[in-house]
Formats: C-alpha cells, structure tokens, sequence
C-alpha cells in the first residue's frame, strides 16, 4: 500500500473506491467479505484506519472473487493458489482515481485452516469458514473480523467506533485483549508451527505496549529453549529484521531480539559485544526524519551487515543472500573512517557516519542530504 493521501499518480486506487467496488463484487457473488488484522486491532485501539494495506478475506471462493475485483478496478492480479490468495495489482483504471490513503495493491484471502506438517515448514491450506479462519491466526489481538462495510463506514464517520463491537467477528476474544492490552496466543504450540511469531510477538510488545498472559509466555520461552529457531532459515531470520526496520524504535525492537534469545541460532547481532551496534543504530534513528524511511532502511541494513563483519561472522553475512554487493559496501562501511572517499552512496555515508562519528564524515553527510534536497 503507498500509505500517502495524494492522489498523483493514475497507476493507484483510492482505498475507498477499492472497498466499494469489492462490496459490490461480493453482493453480486453472494458471499461475505472482511477485513482482519492489524487494521481491525488498530480501530479498536482507537488508531487511524486505512494506514494498512487493504487486506480482504473472503468466505468462499477467494480467488474467483480476486479475478471478478480485478476486472472492476482494471488492473492486474497475481494468484497463490496453494495459499488461496491473490494480490490485485497497479496500474489500477484511470477512471478510479479519488481523493484518500491510494493503495497500489490490494490482498485478497480465502477463509481458510491451516496444517503445519512439521516445525518451520509453510502451512498446507484448505478453504473454512470465517471462524476458522480466526483461529488459524497468530494472536487474539490480530484475530478480529469486521465486515468490509464497518470499514467503509469508520473512514466515512458514518459508523461509530463505539459499534464496532457489535458488528465485530470475535470468536477467540480479542476485543478483551486489546483493551487490556494482552498479547495472547491461540494454541499451546503455537510458536513451534510458526517461529516467525516468536520475532512478530516482541514487536508487538514494543509497538503496541501490550504484555504476555502468563500462557503466551511460557509457549515463547518453550519455543527458545525447545530449539525451534534453527528450523527457519538465515534468510527467513534476516527477513524478521528488515521487518524490524520499519518499526518506529527499530534499536529497541532488535535489542529484544537479541536479550529474549531469538538470535540464538543466527547471530546476526552477537550477545558478546552488541553495544556499539546499538548506539550507531540509535545514531541513525535519529536521522530518520531526515533521511526517509527508504534510505534509513538500507542504511541500518549495511550497518547491521558491517556489524557481521566486523565480529569475524562473514558466514552470516553470506548465509543471509544479500549478495556480494553490500557485503563490499559493508566493508567499505567500517573503512570509511580512514577511507571516505570510498563511499558510494547515501545510505552508506550514513552507516559511516553512525558507527564512526568522525567530523569528516559528519561534513560528508550533510553535504548528501543538502544534495538530495535540491
């Protein structure tokens, strides 16, 4: 979703076209849509809607609905039949620009179950009910359905949030969780399924201020100690923290990571010496603003990669499939101090800068933001 409220380019669809337009598709075809997830926990939290991306779940047929949706909206789709998902995708019709949050994709979901034959391994999915399909999810918080309408009506203020509860498809409690601010999982195993969630949880617990009930926390620290991390793979892992990076606190995030032992099969920060990563990761978040979440990103990436080198852990850095390049960037990076002149982009100026400090490259900084500004 391009999470903006300008409506500038044609190739995108305003969220509130793309709701319509899916209501109507669904009347036609007789079958009940929602909306899951982060958008319904955040209306319930009182947050801003329609900052996510637009993500339907359909009880039925899924991708036939996907198909019928992309021919309203005049724009591409790109089918998971083994998930029985789809992504509608830009350009969307000219005809569809309006005023609102545009959206350049838009998920479409089966109501599903899921199996997982072993630990780590992707789920084998097969279409349910809407209920079932809350179950299967992660935490109570993010197993909340609203019918697409309710949503239509809190972004035109024609529906209450205070109606939201009524209207609310709640069968695991999560509306009582949220309130009390509960991060709780649905089955015992849950954490062994899925590892992922053990990196999901502790950014919620950051992002949200949630805490563990009492049983949530025993699944995670069972799943740590069990060794079910070593079942995901480095990329996997490394995915986990590019997603961190998008989070308003990454350095906090990450420290989490790390003190709650989810980097204990892949050291991608070490717990021997994990200081100074830290303290040039907060260097840089104070640079955001400046910089944009883009650039920031990839500056933390090749910080977090010089970090590997630094420690002697070039098998890490390999191991995580970023490629040849920004492992040389990343060694320019921690030269940069003495050499930099070496430095190629601004990303890399200002990993420099974060882990090194010097006054040289402080000036080189300022004079590539000054530049991109203009």
């Amino acid at each position: 979703m391009v999470g903006t409220n300008s409506s500038d380019s044609n190739a995108c669809v305003a969220a509130s076209v793309a709701i319509r337009a899916a209501l109507q598709v669904a009347a036609e075809r007789g079958e009940r849509v929602f909306v899951v997830g982060g958008v319904v926990r955040d209306a319930f939290m009182g947050r801003a809607v329609l900052d996510h991306d637009l993500d339907v779940v359909v009880e039925g047929a899924g991708i036939a609905f996907a198909h019928q949706l992309a021919k309203a909206l005049g724009c591409s789709l790109r089918v998971h039949e083994p998930f029985l998902t789809a992504k509608l995708i830009a350009p969307f019709g000219a005809a569809l620009v309006d005023s609102g949050v545009q959206l350049d994709e838009v998920d479409i979901a089966t109501a599903r179950e899921e199996v997982y034959e072993r630990p780590g391994a992707l789920p084998t999915v097969r279409q349910a009910s809407i209920d079932k399909d809350l179950w299967r999810r992660d935490f109570s918080s993010n197993a909340i359905a609203l019918p697409l309408e309710c949503l239509e009506g809190l972004a035109s203020k024609g529906l209450a949030p205070s109606e939201l509860a009524n209207r609310a498809v709640d069968p695991c409690g999560g509306v009582t969780d949220i309130t009390n601010k509960n991060l709780r999982i649905l089955h015992p195993k849950s954490f062994v399924d899925d590892p992922t969630r053990l990196f999901r949880a502790v950014r919620y617990i950051v992002r949200l201020s949630f805490h563990f009930d009492m049983q949530t926390l025993a699944g995670f620290l069972e799943a740590v100690k069990s060794g079910v991390l070593s079942t995901l793979s480095p990329r996997r892992v490394w995915n986990e923290v590019l997603v961190a990076l998008d989070e308003e606190s990454p350095s906090e995030v990450l420290q989490e990571f790390l003190q709650r032992g989810l980097f204990s099969h892949l050291a991608i920060i070490s717990s021997g010496d994990p200081a100074w990563v830290f303290e040039a990761l907060q260097r840089l978040e104070i640079l955001k603003a400046k910089l944009g979440q883009e650039i920031f990103a990839e500056a933390a990436k090749v910080l977090l990669i010089a970090g590997l080198l630094r420690d002697g852990r070039e098998d890490i850095a390999r191991a995580v499939h970023e490629g040849n390049r920004i492992i040389q960037r990343a060694g320019s990076v921690l030269e940069s101090d003495r050499n930099p002149g070496a430095l190629r982009t601004i990303p890399d100026v200002a990993a420099s800068y974060c882990i090194h400090c010097t006054e040289e490259l402080r000036t080189l900084l300022q004079g590539c933001l000054s530049g991109s500004a203009q």
